[in-house]
């Protein structure tokens, strides 16, 4: 007997992978099913949050299993190991308890469609000492493992007189955000007697391979960041060629050494390393798939990729689009109609990415940007309330994306009166 729902399959449940399928499960005519290794969903763009300690994990971590019962998808949780093609079958692997006392079973999910949005990871470069002593914020894991010797290292600070030094590689907007919200964290610690000695527990350094602070930002937009950073006496050296990460310190290829507590890798991302594995794929030169204008892979009509995963150009002679929340969640919004039109029989048009601009948070030191109006050419620089009210309409959007008015409502209420002051969800890039 022939199905009567067409399967559609989305490996990853960032935040464009869960707007797709929340969108999906809306259509008739389809069966979808969510796969990701994690059993909860949490915002990748608020790690740095999470890290410093200024907001809590929970206004922002849903279970998948409760949102798929909501919404009306299927959520398996599993590691994907492979692709069949010609069977369209996905692998997982089994899934194993913390202590291994239980295994549950590998399986095969069948699929009439595939979406691969596994998102993507902060690379070493081969860069010595990285993996041993730096932080990577890719994961809710790496927040938590922060923020621990964050905590211990400002309480020393206070006990020894001496700052705690933290250092950042690289200057894009998770490292220039943590370091702002690492210094609103930094008032948690102080006290009547350190304020009595007039006493410095933090000092915080953004370290920059490229001749400038965030390499591709426009010329305005670099000098409103390094302008909040000096207000908040963040340091930032440019030109900084990492050579390797030791316990207590970072060495630079000329020989200069910072002396840090705390190192945080920060310098790029690319695709996450298992998709190279996954299936006959081409890959780019940061490990991400090659898609058509349509998001499909040139060698099977039925897979797409999407988000950090996806290596796709606006013409062929750019380069591929830079991996942001806000490409993701241009291609979610793509895929959600394209999708439908194709099951239904149609040719969906081509995926065109509107570029909305850069929005940074830094807390206490308010928001800047630069936003793109009505796809003009040049971009116009915001700050102020302005620019948080645009941090503002991004989350709201999402949440309600995700949770429903109604849900997305009380989150956004939630959030509303968290401790936390700064705007909760950056624009998306």
């Amino acid at each position: 007997m022939a199905r009567s729902r067409e399967r559609i399959v989305v490996l990853g449940g960032g935040a464009g992978g869960l707007e797709l399928v929340c969108a999906l499960s809306e259509k008739s005519g389809l069966d979808v099913t969510l796969v990701d290794v994690c059993g909860t969903h949490i915002w990748k763009p608020r790690l740095h949050e999470f890290a410093a300690g200024t907001v809590s994990s929970t206004l922002s971590e849903m279970s998948f299993y409760l949102l798929a019962a909501k919404r009306g998808f299927r959520f398996e949780q599993g590691c994907v190991t492979t692709i069949d093609r010609k069977a369209q079958t996905v692998r997982l692997a089994p899934v194993t308890s913390h202590d291994g006392a239980i295994e549950g079973p590998g399986r095969s999910i069948p699929y009439d469609r595939l979406v691969i949005a596994l998102g993507g990871v902060t690379p070493d470069f081969g860069t010595e000492g990285v993996k041993e002593y730096a932080i990577r914020l890719d994961r809710k894991e790496d927040a938590e493992i922060f923020r621990d010797r964050f905590v211990a290292s400002l309480l020393k600070a206070r006990e020894t007189g001496e700052p705690a030094r933290i250092s950042i590689i690289g200057s894009g907007a998770t490292g220039t955000e943590l370091a702002a919200h690492l210094r609103m964290a930094e008032r948690g610690f102080i006290t009547e007697a350190v304020l009595s000695r007039d006493q410095r527990l933090l000092d915080i350094l953004i370290l920059e391979a490229a001749p400038e602070i965030m390499p591709g930002a426009s010329s305005e937009l670099r000098r409103a960041v390094l302008e909040r950073l000096g207000t908040l006496d963040i340091a930032t050296r440019s030109g900084a060629k990492i050579a390797g990460i030791e316990a207590e310190a970072v060495l630079a290829e000329d020989g200069e050494r910072w002396p840090t507590d705390i190192a945080v890798w920060a310098a790029g991302l690319v695709g996450n390393p298992c998709l190279k594995d996954l299936c006959d794929f081409e890959m780019d030169k940061k490990q991400r798939i090659v898609v058509d204008p349509c998001l499909k892979v040139p060698n099977d009509e039925r897979i797409y990729v999407m988000g950090d995963a996806a290596s796709f150009r606006p013409s062929p002679d750019s380069d591929p689009l830079p991996p942001t929340a806000q490409c993701a969640s241009q291609q979610a919004a793509y895929l959600a109609k394209a999708i439908p039109e194709a099951v239904a029989g149609g040719r969906p048009g081509q995926f065109e990415f509107n570029d909305q601009g850069r929005l940074l948070s830094f807390a206490s030191g308010g928001s800047v940007g630069s936003i793109n109006l009505f796809r003009s050419k040049q971009d116009l620089l915001v700050r102020g309330q302005f620019a948080t009210a645009a941090y503002h309409s991004i989350q709201r959007r999402h949440q309600w994306a995700v949770l429903g008015y109604l849900l997305g409502t009380v989150a956004i209420f939630a959030d509303a009166i968290s401790p936390t002051k700064g705007p909760a969800l950056k624009l998306h890039g």
